[in-house]
């Protein structure tokens, strides 16, 4: 079975935007202003194609998409599924099924969304769509087959210790012999220690040890290194052959051996610094693992603060997050957000904690005015 090369996606690009007005911009034009000012990262592009496709502009999220692989050294699977997407909601049906056939050569395997998807529903009664699809289902079950249990063996889970990654900024009048407070910073999933370190300046005083953790499972994302807290989710492998049943048992497992990387970092740090007050701060999949790690450990830390973390009660050993209500929390929520925040706040209040609720405008992402806000909150409850 031949497969498409980039190349070939952005010649069948070519055939949807033939249509397109007089004044609006070339792919060659975009590639050559874009490549400039994103140095080729593909990550951003991906990034500026989903805001795109968030806004209905699904011709120029597509050429977002496309220039994500051309920056891209391989195929990615997901990129090209949401380039499918938009070509499903531009009524393309052949480029949609000749997006999801490469998606599928390049390693993606989720057949259920190919039929649940509603982008697709303008083209699934296409017959030339449809033909793509069958092909893409085949490669699919192919793939399915080369990873199963029969033919790999069964799978074993081994723990080792490893090097691990840190970042740390101290306070512009450090001095060795005073005590400070520590802020430990937890990235979110595809994320890297970067995410919470680049942002030290930020705060307004900064008067404390502030320390970014890089979580322990890494995997490719949009042309680069990234980085997960727990092994389900962190890659592709663990979808042909591991149960459902094993995947969340595999969650919990490493949740619990991520805060326990957590704690390690700690006691260094303690090591090497005069550490007082400790605070836990997390984004999305860190904000998961920063009320795993205080709720389980309340006496080691002075408050926990997130943006975007998820709790979920049955993950908890019963009564765990009611024994830890002492502990003060800081939720931060981009209005244009799920209600994941507004839940564990809710959650929360009723379990007893004294609950910092703050909101600003956007999405899934934490502002300057968001890590201030936090540094305020340490301020009001010291």
């Amino acid at each position: 079975m031949k497969c498409f090369t980039c190349s070939f996606v952005i010649a069948f690009f070519f055939v949807s935007s033939a249509s397109a007005q007089d004044d609006s911009v070339t792919l060659g034009e975009l590639a050559s202003e874009l490549f400039e000012s994103y140095e080729s990262q593909p990550g951003i592009l991906v990034q500026d194609a989903a805001l795109c496709y968030q806004d209905g502009d699904y011709e120029k999220a597509a050429e977002y998409y496309i220039l994500a692989l051309e920056a891209d050294l391989d195929d990615n699977p997901i990129t090209l599924f949401n380039l499918a997407c938009c070509y499903g909601l531009l009524d393309e049906p052949e480029l949609a099924g000749k997006a999801l056939l490469q998606s599928a050569l390049a390693g993606f395997d989720r057949p259920e969304l190919i039929e649940t998807d509603t982008d697709f529903s303008s083209v699934i009664d296409s017959e030339v769509f449809n033909d793509y699809v069958l092909e893409a289902m085949a490669v699919m079950e192919e793939t399915r087959e080369r990873r199963s249990i029969e033919v790999l063996g069964d799978r074993l889970f081994l723990q080792y210790p490893s090097m691990q990654t840190a970042r740390i900024h101290v306070p512009d009048n450090y001095g060795p012999q005073e005590r400070y407070d520590l802020v430990l910073a937890l990235h979110g999933y595809g994320g890297d220690v970067a995410e919470f370190s680049s942002r030290w300046t930020a705060f307004d005083e900064g008067n404390f040890i502030f320390v970014s953790l890089q979580a322990p499972y890494a995997f490719e994302q949009n042309g680069r290194t990234v980085f997960s807290w727990t092994v389900h989710g962190s890659s592709e492998w663990e979808r042909g052959d591991m149960p459902p049943e094993q995947k969340r048992e595999m969650f919990g497992n490493s949740l619990e051996l991520s805060s326990d990387m957590i704690l390690a970092c700690l006691d260094d740090i303690k090591s090497r610094y005069r550490i007082d007050s400790i605070y836990l701060l997390g984004f999305s999949q860190g904000g998961i693992m920063a009320y795993w790690t205080g709720f389980e450990n309340p006496s080691i830390f002075a408050g926990i603060a997130t943006y975007s973390g998820v709790i979920d009660e049955e993950l908890f050993p019963e009564g765990i997050i009611e024994s830890a209500a002492a502990l003060p929390i800081f939720i931060g929520r981009g209005m244009q957000e799920d209600d994941r925040a507004i839940n564990a706040k809710d959650l929360l209040t009723d379990a007893g904690y004294d609950v910092t609720f703050f909101e600003y405008d956007g999405g899934h992402f934490f502002p300057d005015e968001g890590l201030r806000a936090v540094e305020d909150w340490i301020r009001e409850i010291q």
